[in-house]
């Protein structure tokens, strides 16, 4: 049997028990009930500096030492609330700071990611776009049904069950893609 999959949750949300981190721990528990070895990382725990904006420089060291520990993972699923129709600028400064990633040799090229977007109102539609539009020019790959949004104020437990269901097929789907990028090793680059 291969080495097992790893998969790292980043949540962007300034919370560590709002809807936005309950999404991430359904993706992960259906990436964990799929044979991958999971974790969570919170992005307010470190202390990451707006991004400075110059290709030839390094980011803060936060920024750093939270690339270094995703260096050891498959795959991600970033998970935000939604604040004014945008990702949070928790996830909108860790976004910028991987910029570093790409510039330093497309370091994300086939990594695969999945997003969460938590709203209240609305705007969840906009903020995953804005998150995987910016993942998949980097190189990251999606795989199907990996971007799941949810509204707070869903109607019924039948709502909330449905919407339970996407998140964990979210990490079902992200240990599949991994699984298959890792036995296939393709090569993205130009020919």
């Amino acid at each position: 049997m291969g080495e097992k999959i790893s998969i790292l949750g980043i949540n962007g949300s300034p919370h560590k028990d709002g809807g936005t981190v309950q999404m991430l721990n359904e993706a992960l528990e259906g990436a964990k009930k799929h044979g991958a070895k999971v974790k969570m990382i919170n992005l307010f725990d470190y202390n990451m500096k707006l991004y400075h904006g110059d290709y030839d420089k390094k980011p803060c060291e936060e920024s750093l030492r939270l690339f270094t520990e995703m260096e050891k993972y498959d795959g991600y699923i970033f998970a935000t609330p939604v604040h004014w129709l945008a990702p949070s600028s928790l996830m909108k400064v860790f976004l910028d700071n991987m910029t570093y990633l790409e510039v330093e040799n497309f370091q994300m090229e086939g990594k695969v990611f999945g997003v969460l977007a938590h709203c209240l109102e609305d705007g969840a539609f906009q903020a995953a776009t804005c998150l995987a539009s910016v993942f998949g020019h980097m190189g990251m790959v999606c795989p199907p049904y990996a971007t799941v949004l949810r509204n707070k104020n869903l109607k019924t437990d039948e709502d909330t069950d449905y919407m339970n269901k996407d998140s964990v097929l979210l990490g079902k789907n992200i240990v599949i893609m991994a699984k298959m990028l890792k036995k296939e090793k393709p090569v993205w680059d130009y020919d």
